[in-house]
């Protein structure tokens, strides 16, 4: 297996570790919305800011141009358009978490982070193991 399956089968790991924290906040979400009204809040802000952690998670592995020869100010292009639209993503997700009643903007945060940590969790295993696997030649 060379070094682009393992990397497209670290990532495919990283979007389904993503979508399975999504359907368990959604549970608990559920639970929450029938059983335990005090955590309506804080879910709420965790389901908010997990759907702006999704489109962190797709921004940076749909732009991580694996598969094509983006190189010079191309690249330098796509990683500031990047950056700047999960800031704009972040914001959306701050100014709907401070205006609506009934959304707590901590969780809300914690959720956006969310995608960060799974990028970050699944490539640092990918990167740290990557000089240790025998290569084909």
């Amino acid at each position: 297996m060379n070094d682009l399956d393992r990397l497209n089968r670290r990532l495919r790991a990283i979007k389904l570790t993503g979508l399975a924290f999504f359907v368990l906040t959604v549970v608990v979400w559920l639970f929450a919305w029938f059983f335990a009204r005090e955590w309506r809040e804080v879910m709420n802000g965790l389901i908010l800011g997990e759907v702006g952690g999704a489109y962190v998670v797709f921004s940076m592995i749909r732009q991580g141009h694996v598969n094509d020869d983006t190189q010079g100010p191309l690249l330098f292009a796509s990683g500031i358009i990047g950056m700047v639209t999960r800031w704009v993503v972040l914001a959306a997700v701050m100014v709907v978490a401070l205006k609506v009643p009934h959304i707590n903007v901590y969780t809300a945060v914690i959720g956006y982070m969310l995608g960060f940590v799974l990028i970050f969790a699944g490539l640092y295993g990918y990167v740290r193991n990557q000089n240790s696997i025998p290569r084909a030649r």
